[in-house]
Parts: structure tokens; sequence; C-alpha cells
């Protein structure tokens, strides 16, 4: 059993693009269900500009206008040299379409109909190269696509690899475009983009923050469940991290539960149920739960990708009703993800420049000129 643990990060900015509109409130409702007859809800000319954008996947477009929205509500990624910031992108089915495209393309003509403007994106890591470019995200960038917890996974990543000293500004994103129709057609559509920094960083350079977020990245075994020894020990890696997000004599929290209805999602949702102390090592866990409940739960319909706990997140984020909020996701693979959010009730005071201008391929090629 592997838990990967994360120290406290702040965000600074948070921005969403989806057919449901560009509120998280909104969007997080909705929870990523595929949106009935959405048509083209999204045009890229008015949402990030007339020239240089058409021949980008529909889930790079999302990402760059969820970044944007992102810097508008505060998020200053360029605050920090280039070298210093980086990217974390989530996706389960962002090139599903596109695969499948060109798949038939090189199945019917081979590989030489396949378009050069759909052929730079063989592979889902190069999806996020567009958003890395414009921002300048030149530290590092990295994919997560882990069945539906990746957005989840990501700010675990996150925590670790800010706390590490890796990066000091992070553009978290999180995409997704419905899987085609011949795989079931269901799946998310939009983004959800947050900017990241540590609370020193963001206090150094002054830097608004809207949320603390502490997370927790678990695999329980779906086999050890079988075993009664192997489930106690599933129940104790839970609470522990439970534990370290939701500490003892802290207020309840608002929950929202991602689960797919496994054995392992009934371990985690039992586990959250009961939030109990931590006994010493050896000792049985308690059957008394240290808060009767965790507030109400939202229960979405079934997903295929990531896009649902991102936007839960960025609710959670932007909301200003001063209560914390617990987001938890588990897969029947064994994946577990747990993020606690928790507002920030006076705001630190923004910095005074203004929000840089987005780059462009023009921009730069005027820059070299």
């Amino acid at each position: 059993m592997t838990v990967v643990s994360a120290d406290e990060l702040v965000v600074t900015g948070a921005g969403v693009v989806t057919p449901w509109g560009d509120s998280p409130e909104v969007a997080a409702a909705a929870g990523g269900v595929p949106m009935a007859d959405a048509g083209d809800w999204f045009d890229h000319r008015k949402r990030l500009g007339p020239r240089g954008y058409k021949y980008l996947p529909p889930a790079a477009q999302y990402a760059l206008a969820a970044a944007r929205g992102a810097l508008a509500d505060g998020g200053r990624p360029d605050a920090v040299p280039a070298a210093r910031r980086g990217l974390l992108l989530a996706t389960n089915a962002g090139l599903a379409g596109l695969f499948d495209a060109m798949d038939a393309t090189v199945a019917e003509s081979g590989a030489a109909g396949v378009s050069p403007t759909s052929a730079p994106y063989f592979a889902v890591n190069v999806l996020g190269n567009r958003l890395a470019a414009e921002l300048a995200l030149n530290g590092f960038a990295l994919t997560v696509a882990t069945a539906r917890t990746a957005a989840l996974d990501a700010l675990s990543t996150a925590a670790v690899v800010l706390a590490s000293g890796r990066a000091d500004a992070l553009v978290l994103a999180a995409t997704e475009e419905p899987v085609p129709d011949r795989r079931g057609g269901r799946g998310e559509q939009g983004a959800a983009v947050l900017t990241l920094e540590t609370p020193a960083g963001a206090r150094a350079r002054g830097s608004a923050v809207r949320a603390t977020v502490r997370a927790r990245s678990l695999f329980v075994p779906p086999a050890a469940l079988a075993d009664e020894a192997a489930r106690a020990r599933a129940d104790r890696a839970l609470t522990t991290a439970l534990a370290e997000l939701t500490g003892s004599g802290d207020r309840p929290v608002m929950l929202h539960l991602d689960l797919d209805g496994s054995p392992v999602a009934e371990a985690v949702a039992s586990a959250v149920a009961a939030r109990r102390p931590v006994p010493p090592a050896g000792a049985p866990l308690t059957g008394t739960p240290e808060h009767p409940g965790l507030g109400p739960v939202a229960d979405p319909a079934p997903r295929t990708g990531c896009l649902g706990p991102a936007l839960a997140v960025a609710h959670a984020v932007t909301t200003r009703d001063g209560v914390g909020r617990l987001v938890v996701c588990a897969t029947g693979a064994g994946h577990v993800a747990l993020v606690r959010v928790s507002p920030v009730t006076v705001p630190s005071l923004p910095p005074t420049s203004a929000v840089p201008p987005h780059r462009t391929q023009e921009s730069e090629h005027a820059e070299v000129a």
C-alpha cells in the first residue's frame, strides 16, 4: 500500500471553461456530466483569438481559455523566472477523438495521410505544449492520466514539487473531451485551471491567495479487500490520510464524493463517514466517529474523465461562504485521492502589476524579428 504525502500549498487563481458556463459553482454542480446537444458552445476565435488556434485539439483550446481565466482571477506564474515555473496537465480522454481519427486515417490510407496539423499530437503528453509555451512554463511539464483521479493526483504531485524546491509556481490544468461515439460517446468536456504556489512564496511575492490546499493520493489494492487483515490496513491508511487533512478539533467540512461504486470506493466512503482519531501503531481503530458527519454529499453520475473532481476543487477554491471542503475520489482500480480546501476569508492584497499578455506564435515571431 503506497501513500504519497504532500505539504500545504496555496491557490492564487482559478478558471474554468465548460458547456455549462465559466462559473466554478455552476460547472461543479453539473459535475462534469456530458451535456446533451452542447453544440458549438466554444468558439476558439472569440475565446482565444482570430489566428493561431484553429488547429489545436479542442482540449488544448479549453485549457488555454481556462488558464486565461485563472490569470484574470489573480494567478501570477510570471512572478517567478520562466525556469522556475512548471505545468501539470491532467487528462483521461483529452485526445481520444484525435487518436481515433488518426488511427482510422492510417488504416485507410497510411501514415502519409495524417494531417500535419494533428500529427504533432501523437501522444497525450504533448496536449499541454501550447499552454506551456504561451505562459513560458519552462521548468518542467508533466502529464497525469490516472483514470478519474488524475486532477487530484496532480495536486498531490504539485505540493511535493513545490515543497522540494523543484519549482516556485505551477499551473495545473485538467482538460477533457468526450470519447468518440464508437467507444460509448460518454465523457466530460471543458477544462479547469489552478495557479499554485507555496504559502511562503505567495507571501513573499504579495500574491492574492484564494485558498489553501492539502492533498493525499493512495493506492488500495482491490484484491486486498478480500482479506480481513488487509482491509484493516487499508482502513488505517485511509483514516490516517483523512486525519492529516482534517485534524482533531477541526470544524466539519462540506463533502464531495466522486466514487464509482466499486469495493474500493465503498471502503473509502466508509472511512470518510466514520472519520476517527488514529490510534497508536498496532492498536485497532475505534468504532466511534470523531464527528457524526461531514456535510452533504455530492454524488455525480458515472464518468470517464477527471474533470468533475477538478471542478469540485475549483468551486471549493472560489467560494466565499467560509466553509472548508473535502473532495474525495476513488476508483475500482485502487486509486484514491483526497483534497482538503480551506478558504481564505481575508485574502492578501494582490500585486499591483497587470496580468501579462498571453504569448502567441505571432508575438514570439515578432520578438525574434
